[in-house]
């Protein structure tokens, strides 16, 4: 028989037991390589927007590697350090001897990443989708992150071969949408997906401009096996220059049925 101290432990560390597991915390923000609307370029100021949020990932997209215009910077391995975290570059765009694109910064487990070329058709600037498969509670998660063109034809393309990506895993997409969630690519990514925004808010939260933000182009999607358990965007006196976009977070877990397994996929 346990003596009362002993029991009364037990009893303590029963209840811990089923302590609640923090969520993930993504972040996507468009970065503007890193100028803010001061003009200056400040890879440490983007850093602490990211950090002061807590994320667990963060989505940048507009990310220049030894480009003339930023000095040459190589800009995932700066962040990669600044954060402390593994980042991961998808190239779209090669001029001026450097590369422009996208990046996935984590602090978790990168088990595998591809980057895809997303189609074209008014040969504008070359978009992509940068994939990433992290390691969360034991579990593979897909991280998307992507920047849509500028045209309605570019997105609704762009936007179809994302939805066609392998799909295996839990999956969330990140990225500058370039167009609000009503828009006809966003439809179509919503057949499939859910959206980290209350579309019954009037009005929706926006993410440009930072000053004064009307639209909302910065989105974060889930699948359905994930839970969505909040949904912001940050406009604080930082982020109002930092960049020309507002830095937008969600929160997730994964859906759960009675019996603590994961739920079937819809």
């Amino acid at each position: 028989m346990l003596s009362p101290l002993l029991l009364c432990l037990s009893l303590t560390l029963s209840a811990a037991t089923p302590a609640e597991v923090p969520d993930l915390v993504v972040m996507t923000y468009n970065i503007h390589h890193g100028e803010g609307l001061d003009g200056v370029v400040d890879l440490e100021r983007i850093a602490a927007v990211a950090l002061d949020a807590g994320a667990d990932v963060v989505c940048f997209q507009e990310v220049d590697k030894n480009l003339p215009r930023t000095k040459k910077r190589d800009m995932p391995v700066l962040l990669g350090e600044i954060l402390k975290m593994e980042c991961v570059f998808g190239a779209n765009y090669y001029f001026d001897g450097g590369e422009y694109g996208n990046a996935i910064a984590t602090k978790l487990p990168v088990l595998k990443s591809f980057n895809t070329a997303l189609p074209n058709p008014n040969n504008k600037e070359p978009r992509g989708c940068l994939s990433v498969t992290v390691e969360w509670l034991g579990r593979p998660v897909d991280i998307l992150c992507t920047h849509l063109g500028l045209t309605g034809i570019e997105r609704l393309a762009q936007s179809e071969t994302i939805a066609d990506l392998p799909d295996e895993n839990p999956c969330i997409l990140a990225g500058d949408m370039n167009e609000r969630i009503d828009a006809p690519g966003m439809k179509l990514l919503l057949e499939k997906m859910q959206v980290s925004l209350d579309q019954e808010e009037e009005p929706i939260m926006g993410s440009i401009p930072t000053e004064s933000p009307k639209s909302r182009i910065d989105l974060i999607f889930a699948s359905k096996d994930l839970e969505i358990t909040s949904s912001r965007v940050i406009q604080d006196d930082r982020t109002k220059v930092a960049s020309d976009h507002l830095p937008c977070v969600a929160t997730f877990k994964f859906k759960e049925d009675s019996d603590g397994g994961k739920e079937e996929k819809e």
